[in-house]
């Protein structure tokens, strides 16, 4: 049997208890590798290529579908990208043995991976990985094939909120512009004001710059992500840093990178689409699961507090002493403690 046409299926003698696993890769080595550390928690059916892969998925359902990215007829996100349509109950997971800027931005705009795994994988980590995404697809019988996209009309005078954190003026002219008919936009330049509004006001999508100054958001995000399932969270960032974009897959589920400078056109389609994926998400809560968030290390979350507080202590010192900040401080204070909360 050569390379190309291997098809393995492991089971255990009993029921596998946390679902079906279709593993596909063109390295034979590593699907030996996936079935021996899942079998014994899944059932695991593997494939040595792209196209027997979706020939497995058109035989049988799956609740989990694992690939590599790198692969001679086919790349893991065009493969997933295809799951996504044939399968869309089944969550999504891209191995990769190298970092490929392209290949996790095109992941997250087009297949939406729910995790980024690099090889060599975490033998801990990964069967936890896996368990958690088959509990989510098992719980969910069917899931629309794609978002819907309501028309700015559907939403008459009650349009959902669009809220920008940006410094740059130039991005909040581009929203402005691109999606002022189809949203009510919220512009603010701090993140402690960005708090407020959070908790004012019922934020449907969060457009925000990766780094405000020498703020990093990347955290920020990952945790309102957290707390807030139902946003949808767009980043606009020059980085070419894969390793943090493929942190804030994982940590953040950001639903769209857009790159600097914002085109016009497509600065729409990804407004429309993330009010599509808002509506969606608001019609059916379960599928908040699917973009279920990895948790900060203790160390990111403290690191991250301490960039808040020193982002109050700004606050009040330009906008000076006034009657109201103790009452800031208790809003902030309150809404710190339930981001923080374990």
């Amino acid at each position: 049997m050569t390379a190309s046409n291997l098809t393995l299926s492991v089971q255990n003698s009993t029921e596998a208890p946390k679902g079906r696993v279709l593993c596909v890769d063109d390295e034979p080595n590593i699907l030996r590798a996936l079935s021996w550390l899942l079998r014994k928690d899944f059932q695991v059916v593997t494939a040595a290529s792209a196209r027997e892969g979706l020939k497995l998925l058109c035989d049988g359902d799956f609740d989990v579908v694992i690939s590599d990215q790198r692969m001679p007829e086919m790349s893991g996100i065009d493969f997933l990208n295809q799951v996504k349509s044939m399968a869309p109950r089944a969550m999504r997971i891209l191995l990769t043995g190298y970092s490929d800027l392209q290949a996790v931005l095109k992941s997250v705009n087009e297949s939406e991976v729910f995790r980024f795994v690099t090889k060599p994988w975490d033998v801990v980590e990964l069967p936890i990985i896996i368990a958690q995404a088959a509990e989510i697809a098992r719980r969910q019988e069917t899931v629309p094939a794609t978002p819907i996209i309501p028309p700015p009309e559907v939403f008459g005078t009650n349009l959902p909120k669009i809220l920008v954190l940006d410094e740059d003026e130039a991005t909040h002219s581009a929203v402005e512009m691109s999606a002022g008919d189809l949203a009510q936009i919220i512009h603010v330049t701090s993140p402690v004001d960005a708090f407020k509004m959070l908790e004012d006001e019922e934020i449907g999508i969060i457009l925000s710059e990766r780094k405000l100054g020498t703020m990093d958001l990347t955290h920020l995000l990952c945790l309102l992500k957290r707390k807030h399932p139902q946003i949808v969270s767009i980043v606009v960032t020059e980085s070419e840093d894969s390793n943090l974009i493929c942190r804030m897959i994982n940590q953040g589920q950001i639903y769209r990178f857009i790159p600097k400078p914002l085109k016009a056109g497509n600065l729409r389609l990804t407004l429309r689409s993330a009010l599509g994926k808002r509506s969606e998400l608001l019609s059916n809560p379960l599928l908040a699961e699917r973009h279920l968030v990895a948790e900060l290390s203790g160390e990111d979350a403290r690191h991250l507090q301490k960039q808040m507080i020193s982002q109050v202590d700004r606050s009040i010192r330009a906008n000076g002493p006034s009657n109201d900040a103790p009452t800031v401080f208790q809003r902030l204070g309150g809404l710190f403690r339930q981001l923080f909360a374990n």
